[in-house]
């Protein structure tokens, strides 16, 4: 589909969006972000309240996308002001992403990824969480009058994110927390749920869509959640079977049998959703929400410890003396003591019982990887 807008001059779109132009001056020589099918976006000044934002340009229609982002305010950036211009164009204005915000294709690129980074996981883990909380208020309920709609592009070009970790001594959490740190923008090939949609990016949309299913977005996200992963984009076939998931995730593994294995799980029931239409946004959310965020932190800080620090396996009570140092902030220890080491060592059975950390047969020495 060919991007008239992203051909446009400044004075070409000073003339066809005159209303527009009397307020906003257009910043820069190009438009700005990524390229897009469906538009372009420039920086501009609002001369009015003399603060920079976003501009959106298309030939399309743009009354149904506004009305979505406002449906979703605070998933996706705020609409400040729409303009209709002369032989169809149309414009709005609305909140400007800079650093610290980032798209994930972007943070993709800059990355560097090495190997049995846990952290990493942990990060993607809070990213594809926001992902789905704004997935939920586009798709909506199942037989609610509000949301219903399908993204139809999710990708990680469309995905901004507030790229400001903060280390935490009482949590491997590290993304903002008292503020949304996921932006989906690019909302306009949305489609009400059901109706025929044939757009989107062939690379993350799932292959054989008709009509505009919720699971659609899901799929695309369980892609775009292994790319955030490894580096690399998965192609159709590896979305096929949970065992070239596991082939796949185990180029970067996070070091952690365990939290490998969830994060197959989590992209093999986002692949399952483009054909199963129990999997929703909400129920994957509610699994992540139990399998990952609801676990005692304690257990994710000694995981992360045990994989950071540790090149091969240890008794329980050398693991527990290794761990002591480790964990004494969290737990507001400023010295050994017999009971503590008791208490450690009880901690280490307990995730040995849940299979968070691993055992070498007769030799009784844990680890964290397979």
């Amino acid at each position: 589909m060919a991007n008239h807008a992203a051909k446009l001059s400044k004075a070409e779109i000073q003339r066809l969006l005159p209303a527009m132009a009397g307020r906003f001056a257009l910043r820069g020589k190009a438009p700005i972000g990524e390229r897009s099918g469906f538009g372009s976006i420039w920086k501009a000044l609002d001369t009015w309240l003399d603060r920079e934002v976003a501009i959106k340009i298309s030939h399309d229609d743009l009354c149904d996308e506004i009305l979505l982002c406002r449906d979703i305010e605070g998933q996706t950036v705020r609409i400040f002001d729409y303009f209709k211009g002369d032989d169809g164009w149309n414009a709005y204005a609305m909140e400007l992403l800079e650093a610290p915000w980032m798209t994930l294709s972007r943070f993709i690129e800059q990355h560097k990824y090495k190997a049995n980074d846990l952290q990493h996981y942990f990060d993607c883990f809070e990213i594809v969480y926001e992902a789905l909380r704004g997935l939920t208020d586009i798709h909506g309920r199942p037989y609610s009058r509000k949301g219903r709609y399908v993204h139809a592009d999710i990708k990680p070009a469309n995905l901004f994110f507030l790229c400001q970790p903060k280390k935490r001594c009482n949590s491997v959490f590290r993304m903002p927390e008292h503020e949304p740190m996921l932006r989906i923008i690019d909302l306009g090939i949305s489609t009400p749920r059901g109706d025929l949609n044939f757009a989107g990016t062939p690379a993350y949309d799932y292959p054989k869509k008709l009509e505009a299913r919720v699971g659609h977005d899901l799929y695309s996200l369980g892609i775009t959640f292994l790319e955030l992963l490894t580096g690399e984009r998965p192609d159709h076939s590896v979305m096929e079977h949970k065992a070239r998931i596991r082939t796949f995730v185990a180029r970067q593994s996070s070091g952690s049998k365990f939290v490998d294995e969830l994060a197959i799980e989590l992209a093999r029931k986002c692949a399952r959703a483009a054909t199963q239409v129990n999997v929703t946004a909400r129920s994957v959310l509610s699994e992540l929400d139990s399998q990952v965020f609801e676990v005692s932190p304690l257990y994710w800080l000694t995981l992360r410890a045990i994989n950071k620090g540790l090149k091969q396996g240890l008794k329980k009570s050398e693991l527990a003396e290794y761990l002591l140092p480790q964990l004494a902030v969290f737990h507001g220890w400023q010295n050994r003591t017999a009971g503590r080491i008791e208490q450690l060592k009880g901690l280490v059975a307990d995730m040995y019982e849940q299979k968070m950390l691993l055992r070498e047969g007769g030799s009784q020495r844990y680890f964290v990887r397979g």
